[in-house]
């Protein structure tokens, strides 16, 4: 990292007007008149401003970890995005993701392949630290908030959202539900998800996540890395029953609704899917290893945004304990 121009980084609430751009731009209109902007444009540039330096520094990274002292400040990253639960959590996270890598790319001057995958490597780290203190905030209550000064005016009703999902996902699962959102992948889980649940059939939804599948693409000079990730996209399509369904998020991450499954079915097939992944040729002398989380119904949850949630967060406990299958 010591080729690397962070210091280029370091304005940081750029990088956090940055984040509230993207999230606005990806969320209803009503929503976004919603989003906490005072909270987030107190504390997102320092987070942003700890994140750029732990990008270059373990003893930084450490401070992000949710026992370290700036701990508290990353926990409150999915709640700063007006998360309340882990998908959106993880959804805001990506969205500060995204904005980061964006711009260390613009600030390299003709960097050698391996910088680039290595800064994906090490970014992909530093969201992963902060996303695991972020998902488990916004599994407790929110704090009550004071009563503001004043009178308030009353937000915006969204439009009549669609059935089965709650309003408060952000990014809202239920307004990627609508016919006139660009995020078919969730329109496919979960409708798919609230048929099978509405019918009364047990019902698995597994999260399937390549791992390091950004950054091998981001140092893809010779397309090898999106060969391999189409080879295991078929594997992992290979593996499925008549009537399960995979819907592809992104290159390297894959949802796979299973009906008449419970959790014991729903591991053998995660198992079946590790292996499938497992065998293909290894790519740069790496094998192809993948993180999956499991949601079951009912058990899980009998609602699609529940259980998108706890397969979504199962990804990151995967990743996190160093097991495939969480």
């Amino acid at each position: 990292m010591a080729d690397t121009p962070l210091a280029e980084l370091a304005d940081a609430d750029a990088l956090a007007k940055g984040w509230l751009l993207t999230l606005v731009a990806a969320a209803p209109l009503a929503r976004a008149a919603t989003l906490p902007t005072a909270e987030l444009a107190r504390d997102a540039p320092p987070l942003c401003s700890a994140m750029v330096a732990a990008l270059a520094s373990d003893a930084a990274l450490e401070r992000l970890r949710p026992d370290g002292d700036l701990g508290p400040l990353a926990a409150r990253a999915g709640r700063l995005a007006g998360a309340a639960d882990p998908a959106g959590a993880a959804g805001a996270l990506g969205a500060l993701r995204a904005v980061l890598w964006n711009e260390t790319l613009a600030v390299l001057r003709h960097p050698e392949p391996q910088l680039v995958a290595d800064l994906a490597a090490r970014l992909g780290l530093v969201c992963d630290t902060v996303a695991t203190g972020a998902i488990a905030d916004v599994t407790a209550p929110a704090p009550a908030a004071p009563p503001a000064a004043g009178p308030r005016l009353a937000p915006v009703p969204d439009p009549a959202p669609s059935a089965g999902v709650p309003a408060d996902v952000f990014p809202s699962v239920q307004a990627l539900a609508t016919e006139d959102r660009h995020e078919p992948w969730a329109t496919a889980v979960v409708r798919r998800m609230e048929r099978l649940v509405a019918e009364g059939v047990p019902s698995a939804l597994l999260a399937v996540d390549v791992d390091d599948a950004e950054r091998l693409l981001a140092a893809d000079l010779h397309g090898a890395a999106r060969e391999a990730l189409d080879r295991a996209e078929r594997a992992l399509r290979d593996e499925l029953r008549p009537g399960d369904a995979a819907v592809r998020e992104r290159d390297g991450r894959l949802w796979i609704v299973a009906g008449a499954t419970d959790l014991e079915g729903a591991r053998a097939l995660a198992r079946r899917l590790v292996h499938a992944t497992g065998t293909l040729p290894a790519l740069d002398g790496a094998p192809l290893r993948v993180s999956i989380g499991i949601a079951v119904s009912p058990e899980d949850g009998t609602d699609a945004a529940s259980l998108v949630a706890h397969a979504d967060e199962g990804v990151f406990a995967a990743r996190a304990a160093g097991v495939p299958i969480a």
